[in-house]
Order: C-alpha cells, then structure tokens, then sequence
C-alpha cells in the first residue's frame, strides 16, 4: 500500500500572499470590537451622568414658591430693573378658588395626559425626539406639567442640557410620589408667570382682568392660559393679535379634549375682552428690559426666567440711555407743535450689535399714544433712509457708480406717475448727488438699474428680517422695516461690510455671584468689502452739513419721510457708534403730522444727542477712513462705463442745463470714468457747489434750486398712492 503524501501545514497551503476574505473576515470582527468598546463607553457615560444627577439632585420636598429676584443691570452694573416679591404681583390661592374653566383650559394646552402619567408623558416625549430629529433643532415640547413646576420651584436653573432634563424628569417622578393631582396642578398654577408683573393666577386675573382668578370666564380663561408659553410674544397690550391666535389654540384644545363644544369655543373667541392692566413698575428703561425678557425667555422658558434668582448683566448704557431719553423728549418739544406725539431712539455698536440705549417711545406710562408698544422693535416705514441699501447694490454689481448719470425728471414708474418731494425736477445729475440731496426719481431708477429683488435680497443680508416688497417703490420706503433691523443694516456700512446682530444680554449669575450663562454673541458676517461700504458713507458723511443739521461731531447719516408726513426718521453712524429716531403721531385724532421731515428728527432728536448726550457721556466718536483699493476720479461725461439694464439713462449723456459739477467721485477699480476732453484753451467756469438744503423745507423749498438751470416742473403730475409712495 503506497504511503499517503504528507498533509501541509494550514498556513502553508494557503500561501504567504493577501487574502481578501481575511481581511474582510478579521475586519469585521476588529470592527465589532470597536463598536463595542464605543457602546460600553456610551453606556457607561449615561450610567455616569444618571448617578450624577441623582447624587446632586435637590430635595423635592422643599419647594420654593416665593418670586425670586429678577436683577436687571447695564453693562457698568448699575440697577436697571428689580423684579422680586414687590415688584411682581403674588397672590397665592387655593385651587378651589381658581375657576374650573381656567384649570381645565390650562390642562388642555400645556399637558393633556396629566391625569394619566406619573411625571413623564413618554409618548410625547418619543414623538418631541422624532420631530426634532427630523427637523434637527428643538422644535417640540415634551415637559408635562409636574416637570414644568419642578424646573420652576425646585432646580430654578435657566440653563438648558440634558443633565437638567434628566433632572427635572427625576424630581417630576418624585413630586409626582409625594403629592396629589390637585396639589400638583394648584402650586403650578399659584408658580408660572403670566407677563406684566403678575405670577400666579391670581395675581394675573387681577391685573389683565380686574378680578379674581374664581370669577373668570370662558374667554378669559382662555386667554390667561396660553400666556405662559410665552408671555412677552403674546403680552395682549402689545400684540393683541398674537394673544387672539394663541387664545384660539387654547380653545381648540379644549373642544379635543371635549371639555367644552365647538359653539362654546366659537362663541369665546369672538367675545369682546376688557384689559385694565393693573400694574406697578420702576424701570430707568423699561422697553429694553421688556426686550431683555423675551430674548430671555426665548433661551431659558417663560416661567424659569421670571422665577428669578439670578442677575443679568446687559450690554445698555444707563448714561447714554439717559441722553436718548432727553434726545426725544427734546425733538417732542420742538414737533409737538406740528403733531408729534410719539418718538423712539436706538443706539447700538455697530462693531459688536450690543445695544447701548433703546427708548421705545416718548412715555411707557402714557396709553394715549400706545406707549408701551415698543416702535424700535415695530414695524413703520423707512421713506429715504431705505435708498443706500438700493444704491449700493447698484454700486457694488457694477451696475452703477456714484459718478454716473441719473434722470431726475417726473415720469412713470412701475406703479404709476412719480414726481419728487419738492414736484420740482433737477435734469440729469450724478448718483452721488442724487443720494445726498435724496431725490426720489434716481432712487426709482437705481432700483431697477440694480434689479428689485437683488436689492431686497441684499436688504436682507444687510439685516432687514421683515419682508419686503418686490416693488421698485421699496427703493423710497414703501415697506415697512424694524428701526433695531435698520441699525444693523447701517451697522454695515460703518464697519467696513461687516454685521453684527443685536446683542442685549452679557451675562447671567445667580444671586451668589456664580456664573450661570454667558450667552454666545451671533456670528459676525462679512457682508460687503471695505470698499464697497466706504463709497455710501463717502457720500452721506456730508449730509448733516448739506442738510444743515447742526451736528459738532462726523456722523454719516440719511433722513426718511413718507407720505402725508406719517413717519419721520433719521438715521446716523460712525465707525463705532450707530444711532436712530422716529417721530410719528400714534396718539388720537389725525395720524397724519404737519410738515415733519426725517431732517428735523436730526435738527432736533440727534442733534441733542450727538451735541449734548455724547459730550456728558464722554463718548469719544470716532472719524472714518478711507480704506485702500478706491480709484478718484472726475464724474462720468456718460454712462458708457457700465451698462446698466433696465436704466432709463443707460446711455445718457449731459444736455443743456445738466447739473453734473466736477466734485471728486470714488470709484470701484475698473469703474471709474475718464476725465472729459477739453475742446478748447478758454477757461472754463468754477463749478458751483451743491446748494445748501434747508432742514425745515417747504413743499417747494427754496435752498433745492441746484446751480445750473433746473429742467422744468413737472406740474400736473400725480403721486401714486400713499402706501407706495414715500417722499422724501
């Protein structure tokens, strides 16, 4: 029997080279062990973070349902406001004396299962985690009642993590052991805020209602139970429309859960509501603490923030502060008399957006006028203090520079026939003196040489966060605009292109002097070049003195007036200073003012500030400079160095009697014009400088009258209609 032939060894029959299943095979059992170890360690960080909780979780027996203070400072820790057992009403009541309309309103909006879970709603915490994993940002609520109170009255945290979710879960478990449905719900409703100073039910049915919290009715009730959610966002003194929509959610809520029917539920949101607004408050500025609140209350929930127990330091100027309110109450001196009642102010750095003084209107206490309605967070409309944003879209596409040639001739528009403020026309000019004697025609037709939804569009970069108009008469001021949004935008250009969002809060330490929050400031964004922005403030750093606005300090600044004088604004910068203010008539009786101009606002308002309020403040202002990368240049003899579309004058050129001057122009490179060829060796005759405008101007004023011979008047001609039409 022949001898079998020996058996190799495993390692040499598969030889010494690379095998691809022993790679995939080793792989794929070193990845299992990777993904364990990655699990055990996730695992053990939850277990961690489980038993750190509970070691550190305060004893859920002792409940604090006194108001905590509430301590408002400016950026130089002086008192603002105080908020605490004095100045926030409490009245706390048994829940037999709280009507069953409002308990059952407040459970149908807030937490409908209250009576069936322990503490933890679990279906609605699986559904909140599906959403916001859709959506990738907190978009659902899951905190049910008892967690809602145990955040209140035992973490009293404004901090938002998931070591604080695990807390509040882990005392609303223990509450939940402890006491009754009923006394759960009673200290909720005894604890949550209501806006206007008022914590508790009781305490909010007598100040928005005048009674008590056992006397409200369906209406009522309805109303006060959705404010928690966030009582700033839908304060009904201020935004009656949005505590009317809120309301409503309340209601439909209630007919889900079959606690009333659909004919009660329509019958209530239909009922007329009486406020009284009964309330106390000491504020040195109480529309930005009001501001403060509901940035507050948007980061840390409604009901923690006005809990209190901490101390908020914020980016306001009490000195500065106190010179915008002596600004407006100067410029309501002098405007009353032509139907001013109404006036507000920002100032804000522009190198930062901290906000360094806001005066909401000329008197918070004053209902006449509305005066607790904040207008710098408002919408009104801007008139010409909208144009750079329009001209510097044109500028920077090069679809225009400021050397170039504009019409100002009454003509027709997209919407109608346009004439300017004056009904005068001045011929051609250049885009440069069209913005500083702030004509209307050029700025129509800026805008659509620059194209209506670019300039919009780059509003909106700028930092204009309200709709607007894709209208060509946008470029005048036809949509309305937040003045705090309009600050930004010229925030810009005093920058060098870059913007900063407003910023109201430095700080939060609890009473001890512990660090609780900084909050993070919003990214600065490079919106245009240095260049870019430089050529507008080129232009308006000489607008205070074109318009004879007596200001001692270099400001670049544009005014804004609409139609039948209903709005007059005027807005200022310096590298590191932007500032702004409105006038306007919200009180009885005619709405319209007679004769206020945007440049009275800066005669009157910013006159007393930049003159009076910086120098007592001793804030230095600083000057522009010019950056490097700008060409000079003489203005254009024609438009053949762009070729704007769209542009009634595309290719205009001087005609007798234009009014184009010789002044020096600043070009993008590539842009700039050439110097005109002199025909002939005979002198030719020193250009007349721009004419000194009047800040009080007439309806025809008499300083407009440029130098050269105006083209006729347009008379006969027709403005559009108000809400399109903004003057100058």
């Amino acid at each position: 029997m022949a001898e079998a032939p020996p058996r190799k060894r495993a390692s040499a029959a598969k030889g010494a080279g690379w095998s691809i299943s022993d790679w995939w095979t080793n792989g794929r059992q070193n990845g299992w062990k990777v993904a364990a170890v990655v699990g055990g360690l996730i695992l053990l960080l939850m277990l961690g973070t489980f038993a750190y909780a509970y070691a550190t979780l305060p004893d859920p027996s002792k409940l604090d349902l006194a108001a905590g203070t509430v301590i408002i400072k400016d950026r130089s820790g002086a008192l603002i406001e105080e908020r605490n057992a004095q100045g926030a009403r409490v009245d706390p009541v048994k829940l037999a004396d709280i009507s069953t309309t409002l308990r059952n309103a407040t459970v149908a909006v807030e937490d409908k299962h209250f009576y069936q879970h322990h503490g933890i709603d679990w279906g609605r915490v699986i559904k909140a985690g599906i959403i916001d994993t859709l959506a990738r940002r907190p978009e659902q609520g899951a905190s049910t009642i008892t967690e809602q109170l145990a955040k209140i009255a035992v973490l009293q945290s404004p901090k938002k993590s998931i070591l604080i979710k695990l807390r509040e879960a882990m005392v609303a478990t223990s509450l939940e052991s402890r006491y009754t449905k009923n006394q759960i719900l009673e200290m909720y409703l005894n604890t949550i805020f209501y806006g206007h100073h008022a914590t508790g039910i009781e305490a909010a049915s007598q100040v928005y209602f005048g009674k008590h919290a056992s006397e409200l009715n369906l209406a009522e009730a309805s109303m006060l139970a959705g404010l928690p959610n966030a009582p700033s966002y839908y304060d009904p003194l201020l935004h009656r429309d949005r505590a009317k929509a809120r309301q409503a959610v309340v209601l439909d809520a209630m007919v889900s859960q079959q606690m009333i029917s659909q004919a009660q539920a329509d019958e209530a949101k239909d009922a007329p509501l009486t406020f009284v607004f009964k309330e106390n408050r000491s504020s040195q500025a109480p529309h930005f603490v009001d501001f403060v609140f509901e940035q507050l209350e948007n980061l840390y929930g409604p009901s923690v923030v006005n809990r209190g127990g901490f101390v908020v330091t914020t980016t306001l100027d009490l000195t500065l502060q106190k010179a915008a309110e002596h600004a407006v109450a100067a410029g309501q001196q002098r405007l009353g008399r032509l139907g001013a009642d109404n006036g507000d102010f920002i100032a804000i750095d522009p190198k930062t957006g901290e906000i360094l003084a806001m005066v909401g209107s000329a008197d918070f206490f004053n209902n006449d006028i509305k005066g607790q309605f904040n207008v710098v967070t408002g919408l009104r409309q801007p008139g010409s203090s909208f144009k750079p944003y329009a001209y510097e879209q044109a500028f920077r596409s090069h679809k225009l520079t400021m050397g170039n040639l504009l019409d100002d001739t009454s003509r027709h528009f997209a919407n109608g026939q346009f004439h300017d403020f004056d009904n005068r026309d001045m011929g051609i000019i250049t885009a440069h003196k069209a913005l500083l004697l702030s004509r209307n025609i050029p700025a129509l037709e800026t805008m659509q040489t620059a194209g209506v939804d670019n300039v919009t569009q780059f509003a909106h970069d700028m930092g204009i966060t309200t709709p607007l108009k894709s209208e060509v008469t946008t470029a005048i001021g036809s949509s309305e605009v937040r003045m705090l949004d309009h600050a930004v935008g010229y925030g810009v250009f005093a920058t060098g292109g870059t913007r900063h969002d407003p910023v109201s809060v430095l700080e939060i330490k609890d009473t001890q002097g512990n660090t609780l929050d900084k909050p993070n400031p919003p990214q600065a964004k490079q919106v245009i070049s240095a260049q870019e922005a430089y050529l507008i403030t080129y232009i308006l750093k000489d607008y205070s003195s074109q318009w004879n606005l007596g200001w001692n300090k270099p400001f670049a600044s544009k005014s804004g007036t609409t139609n039948d004088f209903r709005d007059a604004w005027m807005m200022a910068y310096s590298p590191n200073l932007v500032i702004g203010a409105w006038v306007g008539h919200t009180g009885p009786g005619n709405q319209n003012m007679n004769g206020v101009f945007g440049t009275m606002v800066g005669s009157s308002v910013l006159r007393d500030f930049i003159n009076n309020g910086l120098s007592q403040a001793n804030f230095k202002v600083e000057t522009f400079q010019r950056p490097s990368g700008l060409v000079d240049g003489p203005p254009c003899q024609n438009n053949a160095n762009v070729a704007p579309s769209g542009s009634a004058s595309a290719s205009a050129s001087p005609r007798a009697g234009a009014n184009v001057g010789s002044e020096k122009e600043l070009y993008l490179p590539g842009t700039e014009c050439a110097a005109a060829a002199t025909p002939s060796p005979s002198p030719s005759p020193s250009p007349s400088p721009l004419p000194s405008l009047s800040i009080v101007p007439s309806i025809v004023p008499s300083g407009l009258t440029p130098s050269a011979s105006p083209s006729a008047s347009a008379s006969g001609s027709t403005a559009p209609s108000a809400s399109s039409a903004p003057t100058k």
